[in-house]
C-alpha cells in the first residue's frame, strides 16, 4: 500500500470518499487506542530487548564461554546498529512515509530476533543482535513520527507522547524483571522468541488501524546516510573497544581513524546535499541542541545505572538472573507511576519543571546508591532506586515534545530520529565507560553511580538555561 503525500502533520486518505469503502484506512488525527497499542507494542519490544540482555550475561557466559568485553558486544552491537541507523531512519521516515517505515522495520526485527533464538555461537549472536539493532533503528524514530502525524492537534498529540514516553519508559525497566523471568523459567533465548509473535502482530493491526503517514518528496541523501551511520557506528565502536582493550590497541586507533574520516565525509556531503540528511543549521535552530544533549544525557544516566546495578547484583550479592531482575521490581513500578501518572502535569506544568524536577530527584538517587558495597543493604538500594525510577520516570515523557517543538511539523522524522540517536548514543557511552569501571569491585560501582548523578544534575543546569 503506498503512502499518502499531504501537508505536514496530516495523512490524506487513499481514496477519494472513503466512506464508500468500508476497509479505508481511518482518517489521520482520529485514531483508536489500537493504532496508538500497534505503534507503542512496537517500541516497546525494541527497547525492551536493549535491556533484557543485561541480566543474562553470566548465562551467556556459561554456554558460551567468552570474556566480558565479548559478552558486552552483544548488548552493544544492538545499540551500536541502532544508533547508526537512527538518523537515517529519521529522515527516511519523513521521504518515504513513517508507517510504511513502521511496518518493514517491524518484520525485519521479527526476522533477526529469530536468528538471536537460534544463534550457535557467541559470534552468532553478536552479527544477529547488530542486525536487530539495525531493525531497531528504523523503527524508533518512525513510532514517533507515526504517533505526531496520528494527531494533529497540540493537546491530544501531547496526551499521545506522554503514552510514547510511559510505554517507552516501561520498557526500560521492565527489560531486566523479563529479561530476569524468561532466562530462568525457559533461558536466555526465550527472550527473543517471544519478539516474534508480538512483532508480527504489531505489524498487522498498524496496517489495518493506522492511515498511511505523509510524505516529504525529496531526493534521498545517500551519501549523507551513509556517512552518518559510520560515524556513528564508528565512534560508539571506538568507546567500547577503548573501555575494553585500551586506546593504543590497534583496533581501537583504526575506529578512531574511521570516525573522523567519517565526520569529514559527513559534513562535506551535508554541505553539497539539496535535501540532506541531517541540515546543518538545524543545529542553530532554538532549542534543538539542548533536546539532543537532555537525551543523551538522559540515557547515560538511566540506562547506564541499570547496567551498573545489574552486573554488581549478580557478582556481589549473589542473585541469579531472576533476582537481579525481581530487584528491580521497586524501580521499576516507581518509573511506571511517574511515567503513566505523575507525568501527566505536563499540560500543567510544562517539560521544563519536570525535566529539572525528574533529573533532581534521578541525582538524588543515585547518590543514596553510592554507599553500597559487597554486603547486602536492601533498604538503600530500594531506597535509592526508588528516587532514581521516580526522576527518570518523569523526565521520559517530556523528552519528545522538547525536541519535536524545536523542528516544523514536517521534519518531525528527523527530530525524533535525532533525539533517539542521541539518546542511543548516550546509552552506549555509558555501556563502554562502566565496562571497565566496574571490573575494579564495589569502588568500580560507586564511580559508576558518582557519573550518573553528574549527568543528571548537568540535565537540571542545562534545562534551565535553555529550555522556557
Amino acid at each position: 500500500m503506498s503512502e499518502a503525500v499531504g501537508t505536514p502533520g496530516r495523512a490524506l486518505p487513499r481514496r477519494a470518499n472513503p466512506s464508500a469503502h468500508p476497509s479505508a484506512e481511518p482518517p489521520a488525527g482520529r485514531p483508536g487506542a489500537v493504532g496508538l497499542g500497534s505503534v507503542c507494542a512496537g517500541f516497546f519490544m525494541v527497547l525492551l530487548d536493549g535491556s533484557a540482555l543485561n541480566v543474562a550475561l553470566p548465562d551467556l557466559s556459561a554456554e558460551f564461554g567468552g570474556s566480558l568485553a565479548q559478552l558486552e558486544w552483544t548488548v552493544n552491537a544492538y545499540t551500536v546498529a541502532m544508533a547508526a541507523c537512527l538518523l537515517g531512519a529519521g529522515a527516511l521516515a519523513d521521504r518515504l512515509g513513517a508507517r510504511r517505515l513502521f511496518q518493514t522495520s517491524l518484520l525485519l526485527f521479527a526476522a533477526a530476533s529469530a536468528a538471536c533464538a537460534a544463534a550457535p555461537t557467541i559470534s552468532a549472536l553478536v552479527a544477529a543482535r547488530a542486525l536487530q539493532g539495525v531493525a531497531a533503528g528504523g523503527l524508533l524514530p518512525a513510532s514517533l513520527a507515526v504517533i505526531a502525524h496520528m494527531y494533529p492537534e497540540s493537546a491530544d498529540r501531547a496526551r499521545a507522547f506522554t503514552v510514547w514516553g510511559g510505554v517507552s519508559s516501561l520498557a526500560l525497566v521492565a527489560g531486566p524483571v523479563a529479561g530476569g523471568a524468561l532466562t530462568a523459567g525457559v533461558g536466555w533465548r526465550a527472550i527473543f522468541l517471544v519478539n516474534v509473535p508480538i512483532a508480527l502482530a504489531a505489524a498487522l493491526l498498524c496496517r489495518l488501524r493506522v492511515a498511511p503517514s505523509p510524505v516529504r518528496p525529496a531526493r534521498l541523501d545517500l551519501p549523507g546516510q551513509l556517512a552518518t551511520a559510520a560515524l556513528v557506528g564508528c565512534g560508539i565502536g571506538t568507546l567500547v573497544q577503548a573501555g575494553a582493550v585500551g586506546w593504543s590497541a590497534p583496533l581501537t586507533l583504526a575506529l578512531a581513524a574511521a570516525t573522523a574520516a567519517a565526520a569529514l565525509a559527513f559534513t562535506a556531503a551535508e554541505r553539497r546535499a539539496t535535501h540532506p540528511v541531517l541540515p546543518l543549521d538545524t543545529f542553530r535552530r532554538p532549542g534543538f541542541t539542548p533536546a539532543l544533549a537532555v537525551g543523551a544525557l538522559y540515557q547515560f544516566g538511566a540506562y547506564g545505572a541499570q547496567f551498573a546495578i545489574s552486573l554488581h547484583l549478580q557478582r556481589h550479592w549473589g542473585r541469579d538472573a531472576l533476582g537481579a531482575g525481581l530487584a528491580f521490581v521497586p524501580f521499576a513500578l516507581c518509573w511506571s507511576l511517574a511515567s503513566f501518572v505523575l507525568a501527566r502535569a505536563v499540560h500543567r506544568t510544562g517539560v521544563r519543571t519536570l525535566l529539572t524536577g525528574g533529573a533532581a530527584c534521578a541525582a538524588a538517587g543515585a547518590l543514596t546508591l553510592l554507599p553500597l558495597g559487597a554486603t547486602p543493604a536492601w533498604w538503600l538500594f530500594t531506597t535509592g532506586s526508588c528516587l532514581l525510577g521516580l526522576g527518570a520516570g518523569l523526565m521520559g515523557p517530556s523528552l519528545p515534545t522538547l525536541a519535536l517543538r524545536a523542528l516544523p511539523p514536517d521534519r518531525s522524522g528527523l527530530a525524533s530520529g535525532s533525539l533517539n540517536a542521541f539518546r542511543q548514543i548516550g546509552g552506549a557511552v555509558a555501556i563502554a565507560l562502566f565496562g571497565p569501571i566496574l571490573a575494579a569491585g564495589t569502588g568500580g560501582l560507586r564511580a559508576c553511580l558518582a557519573l550518573v548523578a553528574a549527568g543528571f544534575l548537568t540535565v537540571t543546569w542545562a534545562v534551565h538555561r535553555s529550555v522556557r
